[in-house]
């Protein structure tokens, strides 16, 4: 599956904030010999389910056919294309560095722990699994599936922030990769993958407050847990029937982390593993 926002998004970016002029001419260009890629599946799939009536109520498209919003047809398929391809790569990114790490030797334990916490539980809810629970929570503080620096403006007055002024209108941002990383007082060894540290009722509070996968407040990602219930669901169905070994053809040079604005994504635009299948009853 080619990824709908698998692209050089970060020198894009960088070329358009920096220098606006450049990245127009630069653009008027290229367009005269590529066209943007099209999406005729999943542009399709939105028409056909935005179009649709009496959908449920606790869904976006409730919301948008609200007579109070008045939203045309073409308005409210736009927004639900922007959730949809919001939520694919991140989700699947996030998987895809986390089943690859649990699938190295280093982490092998983990893989084997929650297996055996899956099938020893398969009529338990999925939200109801600790260990799975931690093994998520590990996975997203180690590979956030958005690398970007979530920019915003000092509000008015200015604010200090650990003994420096900024003044009102500044730009600033921080970003889940150091963020999870920057107070080893909270993520003691930060490098290490390490679930057991979420099982730990000590500095409870703490490893919340620093969790920035979905970035928190008013501008928090409002998917989060449909991207969390996502990735419950398949490491449980992966995980209580197979076990994964990482491809003879891979190399940890491959699963580098690319310098990417939108989503994270290996370097070498891969993750092959083997699935295994585990015995029946054991």
């Amino acid at each position: 599956m080619k990824q709908v926002t698998f692209d050089d998004s970060l020198q894009n970016r960088l070329v358009e904030y920096y220098n606006p002029s450049l990245h127009k001419l630069i653009g008027n260009v290229l367009s005269l010999f590529a066209k943007p890629r099209k999406t005729p599946l999943a542009d399709d799939l939105v028409m056909s389910a935005s179009a649709k009536t009496g959908p449920a109520q606790f869904t976006l498209l409730s919301r948008m056919q609200d007579k109070n919003y008045e939203m045309e047809h073409i308005d409210m398929a736009a927004e639900c294309l922007d959730h949809m391809a919001a939520g694919i790569d991140t989700t699947g990114d996030a998987l895809c560095f986390l089943m690859w790490e649990i699938s190295q030797p280093r982490s092998f334990y983990v893989q084997q722990r929650l297996q055996e916490e899956l099938r020893a539980n398969p009529e338990v809810a999925f939200d109801r699994l600790p260990y799975l629970d931690a093994v998520v929570m590990e996975g997203l503080r180690c590979f956030p599936a958005i690398p970007m620096s979530l920019p915003r403006y000092v509000p008015s007055g200015g604010r200090t922030i650990d003994g420096y002024h900024i003044p009102e209108r500044t730009i600033v941002s921080c970003q889940a990769y150091s963020t999870h990383r920057i107070d080893e007082a909270v993520f003691p060894h930060p490098d290490t993958f390490d679930p057991d540290r979420w099982l730990q009722e000590t500095g409870e509070l703490d490893r919340k407050r620093l969790f920035f996968a979905f970035a928190s407040g008013g501008r928090g990602c409002i998917g989060k847990h449909l991207a969390l219930a996502e990735m419950k669901t398949l490491l449980r169905d992966v995980y209580s029937r197979y076990t994964t070994v990482p491809d003879p053809s891979m190399s940890a040079e491959d699963m580098e982390m690319s310098d990417q604005l939108i989503s994270s994504q290996p370097r070498g635009k891969r993750c092959l593993l083997t699935l295994i299948p585990l015995e029946k009853g054991a």
